[in-house]
């Protein structure tokens, strides 16, 4: 007997197929590319959430990316 997959479950699994995907093709880019891949999910995922009502990922994503900046700017004196 098969497991009832529902539509949301289906959606999710392709997701991560497609993100898996796109992180193997762009593997050759080295983490260049990964990073590319993981830049497109985010704003996916922010995109997802804000079209559910949910805008405040956006907010999230902008915060984490500038604290990476921050400390980035700090380690290498820029």
């Amino acid at each position: 007997m098969s497991d009832v997959v529902t539509p949301e479950q289906r959606r999710y699994a392709n997701r991560v197929r497609h993100l898996q995907a796109r992180q193997q093709a762009n593997a050759a880019r080295g983490p260049k590319g990964v990073a590319a891949v993981w830049w497109d999910h985010a704003r996916a995922i922010a995109t997802r959430a804000e079209r559910a009502g949910d805008p405040e990922l956006w907010e999230h994503l902008a915060r984490a990316l500038e604290n990476w900046c921050h400390q980035v700017d700090q380690q290498h004196g820029q």
